[in-house]
């Protein structure tokens, strides 16, 4: 007996369109090129309003944030819907000899100090750090601190890479290109790191590096931030209040980008921000897109659409347009109850207010 040998096996938008119409009464080939653009507006809609249903494992993402003394206002990224944890993280950076490979004063990188920085004077160049030998450093962070001549962003496309004998590189993570702003940290989460004596940054496309600061972290530690409420935030008597360690934070859901306000101020600028937070569902774009969505949710995700199609398509019968609403709750149902983590859950109720 043969088997397939695969499993979950993607559709795309056009697909999951034909089969709504199918179950709505409609052949296919009958859709117009105005039902074809209703329905993908559909589809988009019912997406976006998943996130009012509860939280989507398969949708949560997470952000490191550089934090800059006295500003206290970060924004999320775009689809941002709900900050789930905010931790306030420290790391470890260990001492390394730095390099550039395209000049400029490449000792400003390691300094600890934001005010200074390396410009390079060619493009596509590189800045590594060395941590010695027999130093091998598993680095769970690298931070970027660009350096832009007048201040303003540029587009630059950048590598990480590791090394464990400073000729042969490997990519650590490649980031692609990225918009970086002056004196704003470019952080990104190392996952698997790797335990090695040589790290590097190195630009192309026609990038001419100039970093205030390259960050190459390890043993973090991370503190939970409790959450204020709007009142709460708006009572406090100082909010231009400084420390070292922001210990709260007001999430401030509103458009066209949801923001954390930081309290106290954050004034030490080599400490991050780790925020977990929920985000809506990617838009559908064209009719040959996947779905931003786990197989599990497509019978789901296609008896909803089948049943709004059915509201909008002439002539479907008022009973079935009931038997769809229904079939759609039902495994909408189905697959909210299977939406879990299945970790324990564990209750501790403080009754320390009611004893002496």
């Amino acid at each position: 007996m043969a088997y397939s040998d695969t499993y979950g096996q993607t559709v795309n938008v056009q697909t999951l369109i034909d089969h709504g119409a199918r179950r709505a009464g409609k052949l296919a080939e009958e859709l117009t090129s105005e039902q074809l653009v209703s329905a993908r507006q559909s589809l988009s809609f019912l997406l976006q309003n998943l996130i009012n249903i509860g939280i989507q494992y398969f949708a949560i993402d997470k952000q490191v944030l550089g934090v800059s003394p006295n500003n206290y206002i970060y924004t999320l990224p775009a689809g941002a819907n709900d900050a789930l944890n905010v931790l306030y993280r420290t790391m470890n950076r260990p001492s390394a000899s730095y390099t550039s490979s395209a000049g400029g004063t490449v000792g400003n990188v390691g300094d600890n100090d934001v005010d200074t920085f390396c410009l390079q004077t060619s493009a596509n160049g590189n800045i590594s750090a060395n941590f010695g030998t027999n130093q091998e450093i598993y680095a769970g962070s690298i931070g970027l601190l660009p350096y832009v001549s007048g201040g303003g962003s540029q587009t630059w496309t950048l590598t990480l890479e590791y090394s464990t004998d400073n000729v042969t590189y490997l990519t650590l993570e490649s980031l692609g290109t990225v918009t970086v702003t002056d004196n704003e940290w470019i952080w990104t989460d190392i996952n698997p790191g790797q335990a090695v004596q040589y790290y590097r940054v190195r630009a192309s496309g026609g990038t001419t590096l100039a970093l205030r600061e390259f960050y190459v972290g390890n043993n973090s530690t991370e503190i939970t931030m409790s959450r204020l409420n709007r009142d709460d935030y708006t009572n406090l008597p100082n909010k231009n209040f400084t420390s070292n360690q922001p210990f709260q934070f007001w999430f401030d859901r509103t458009i066209p980008l949801p923001s954390l306000y930081l309290w106290p101020v954050p004034s030490d600028p080599f400490v991050q921000i780790t925020v977990w937070y929920s985000k809506q569902i990617m838009d559908v774009g064209s009719l040959t897109n996947e779905l931003y969505i786990p197989t599990r949710w497509y019978e789901a995700t296609l008896m909803m659409l089948s049943h709004r199609m059915a509201l909008e398509l002439p002539g479907v019968d008022l009973t079935r347009i009931q038997y769809l609403e229904g079939q759609a709750e039902k495994y909408l149902n189905m697959v909210e109850q299977e939406e879990r983590d299945r970790s324990p859950l564990y209750l501790a109720p403080n009754i320390s207010v009611y004893t002496r």
